[in-house]
C-alpha cells in the first residue's frame, strides 16, 4: 500500500494531482487521453445543443480512443471513468445501442471503482450512472445525487482556493457543483440550486450547462 501511495503522477500540475485523491494515474499525461477528453467535451456540447449525429460521432471516438489506451494501461481508472461517462452519454441518446452502451458504461465504472473508489472523478461518474440509469437496471436518482454530493465534497476538500483549475484535464469539480445544483433543483431548493450553479461557473466560466441553468 505504501509503495502504491508513493507513486506520483508525472507531468501534471499539483492541482491535477491532488484532484485524484490518494491514487495516481499516468494515463492523464497520455496524448490519447487528451484526445479522448476533447471528444468528451464535443459530445457534451452536441448533447446540449441537441445535435445527436455529432454527439454519436464524438462519443464513438471517445470510447474508441480510450479502448486503445486501456489496452496499454488496463489499470487506468481515469481512462475507465472517462470512458464510462462517454458511454453514458451515448446510452442517453437512445436508439438500438442504448442498452449496450449503458451496460458498457456500467462495466467501465465498476472497473474504475475497483481501482480507485475514493477518486472524485470516479465517484462523480458513478453518480451520473445511478442518476440516469433506468430503475429496472439499478438506477436511483436519490442514490445518484448522494454520490454526486460526495464527489462535490471530495473536490472541494482538494481545492481549498475555490479557483478554477490550471489544467484543462483536471475536470470534474465544476460538473460536480452543477449536478449538485440539479439535485437541489429536483428537491425543490431553488436557492441552493442557484448557489451551486454559480459555484460551477466560478470553477469553469465556460461550462455551458451552468450558464443555461442560470439563464445566461
Amino acid at each position: 500500500m505504501r509503495r502504491w501511495l508513493c507513486l506520483l503522477l508525472v507531468g501534471l500540475s499539483m492541482t491535477a494531482m491532488s484532484a485524484q485523491g490518494a491514487e495516481s494515474d499516468t494515463a492523464m499525461t497520455d496524448p490519447q487521453y487528451a484526445s479522448a477528453y476533447k471528444q468528451f467535451r464535443l459530445l457534451q456540447e452536441a448533447v446540449l445543443t441537441k445535435r445527436d449525429g455529432d454527439a454519436k460521432r464524438a462519443g464513438d471516438a471517445c470510447v474508441t480512443m480510450l479502448d486503445t489506451l486501456i489496452q496499454r494501461q488496463p489499470r487506468s481508472f481515469e481512462a475507465l471513468a472517462l470512458q464510462s461517462a462517454c458511454y453514458g452519454y451515448l446510452a442517453n441518446l437512445g436508439g438500438m445501442a442504448a442498452i449496450r452502451n449503458g451496460s458498457r458504461s456500467g462495466k467501465s465504472i465498476e472497473a474504475a471503482l475497483a481501482l480507485a473508489p475514493k477518486n472524485p472523478r470516479v465517484i462523480l461518474v458513478d453518480g451520473f450512472g445511478l442518476y440516469f440509469r433506468p430503475k429496472f437496471v439499478g438506477g436511483d436518482k436519490g442514490k445518484g445525487c448522494a454520490r454526486i454530493k460526495e464527489a462535490t465534497k471530495a473536490f472541494d476538500s482538494l481545492n481549498t482556493s475555490g479557483a478554477a483549475s490550471a489544467s484543462a484535464l483536471d475536470w470534474g469539480a465544476a460538473e460536480a457543483h452543477y449536478w449538485s445544483g440539479r439535485c437541489a433543483r429536483d428537491a425543490g431548493d431553488a436557492a441552493m440550486a442557484r448557489a451551486e450553479f454559480e459555484k460551477a461557473l466560478v470553477l469553469d466560466p465556460n461550462l455551458a450547462v451552468a450558464k443555461k441553468a442560470l439563464g445566461r
